[in-house]
């Protein structure tokens, strides 16, 4: 008698960090730091870099009667084992799961380039006079949307922007990230893209999907554009084709997920990542679904408030610096102020911004947990910018699974 096919779904637990280097691979559970290492494992590499890949949404299907089943089926329950991983069945009206992994999420992007040290980051918040009524949460998103305006003005001088690069441009690898309300309705914006672009500073434009007019696209290019959308999308028409973008994802629920799955699997969109919001109303689905958000976490990061763990994986947390309009300085999006562009001198400027995040980074270390922790190039309570080289380095090699 023939055995019937089936179809099975495989993902990991999302408080599992997967690390795949040459045909090792390691499994970190945050929730008790064990660790399953299996070493020179291409097949298991394989299986592990498709669901990685940010597209798949943590989710690979597998056949009973496929190779890739025989050949992994030990990774595969020593996974479910150790209460790392599902392994479910499919059938006919169970729906596909959708999981987030850890790459999704924008704090791994430290790794990919970006200096973590004081200052290297810089936001500039030049416009917050916003008429546009966006959904996204004031509080926590103000780099996105700032309805307030701070004294009289309500728009950046392209003359400080000026300053700013001139004197960040001789600092070496260095980001200006420009954001604030509806930046298209900046009078001079394509002067500061012009200023931006003649300098080595590399700059990213976050703007609001419904704000992103045809007057924008012409002066941004688009491989320069973090396009910021929550769900339900509206209209994107004016976007295509989409695969230009890099696209900011904010997701505040269950739906959400689901219906960020549907539209980059519906659109070909590669270049995404995902951001968490607590709008207070679904905190279970955030500790469920988002990676270092669960309760009970042995990593050190699980000391720290709910709040801040949301930051983290935003990478809102440390070394970001928020310049508004007026010229106020502030050590994170909260408006932490410790200067003015245009009452202090720019030494004491980064003098004190530097001090700042000093000061809090100090305040949340603890050596006792984290001083041999995997995260350490990725984790704000480890990223010390005075490393001489990211530590972010695992050696599976080393190690008996």
């Amino acid at each position: 008698m023939t055995t019937p096919i089936k179809t099975f779904w495989f993902y990991f637990k999302p408080y599992v960090y997967p690390v795949v280097k040459n045909h090792n691979v390691l499994l970190l559970n945050t929730l008790d730091m064990n660790a399953v290492i299996f070493n020179d494992e291409p097949e298991f590499t394989r299986l592990v870099e498709r669901m990685l890949e940010p597209e798949a949404f943590g989710v690979v299907e597998i056949t009973s009667d496929s190779d890739k089943y025989t050949q992994c089926s030990i990774f595969i329950d020593k996974v479910c084992d150790h209460k790392m991983g599902t392994l479910e069945e499919a059938g006919p009206g169970i729906e596909k799961p959708v999981v987030l992994t850890p790459y999704h999420l924008r704090m791994h992007s430290v790794t990919k380039g970006e200096i973590r040290k004081p200052g290297s980051n810089i936001t500039l918040v030049i416009d917050n006079e916003c008429t546009k009524n966006c959904t996204l949460c004031e509080a926590y998103f103000k780099q996105f949307k700032c309805c307030s305006k701070y004294g009289d003005i309500a728009f950046m001088d392209v003359q400080m922007v000026r300053d700013i690069v001139q004197d960040v441009s001789a600092d070496g690898p260095f980001v200006i990230n420009v954001c604030g309300g509806d930046i298209a309705m900046h009078p001079a914006l394509g002067e500061i893209v012009e200023v931006l672009s003649a300098s080595a500073v590399k700059s990213n434009y976050h703007i609001y999907y419904k704000n992103c007019t045809g007057g924008f696209q012409s002066i941004v290019p688009p491989e320069n554009t973090v396009i910021i959308a929550d769900f339900p999308i509206c209209e994107t028409k004016h976007l295509e084709p989409l695969e230009r973008y890099t696209f900011n994802f904010i997701l505040t629920n269950k739906e959400d997920l689901q219906s960020c799955r549907d539209f980059v699997t519906g659109h070909n969109i590669h270049q995404f990542y995902v951001s968490a919001v607590d709008t207070g109303m679904h905190g279970d689905f955030l500790k469920e679904n988002f990676f270092l958000l669960q309760d009970g976490l042995v990593c050190e990061a699980g000391r720290l408030p709910f709040s801040d763990r949301i930051r983290i994986i935003n990478n809102h947390y440390f070394y970001r610096t928020f310049i508004l309009p007026d010229g106020d300085v502030c050590g994170s999006s909260y408006g932490n102020t410790v200067g003015n562009m245009y009452r202090n001198p720019l030494t004491f400027i980064r003098d004190a911004i530097n001090g700042f995040h000093d000061e809090i980074w100090n305040k949340s270390r603890d050596n006792t947990i984290c001083f041999n922790c995997l995260f350490n190039y990725i984790c704000p309570l480890l990223s010390r910018y005075d490393f001489p080289e990211p530590r972010f380095t695992i050696k599976i090699d080393d190690h008996v699974s």
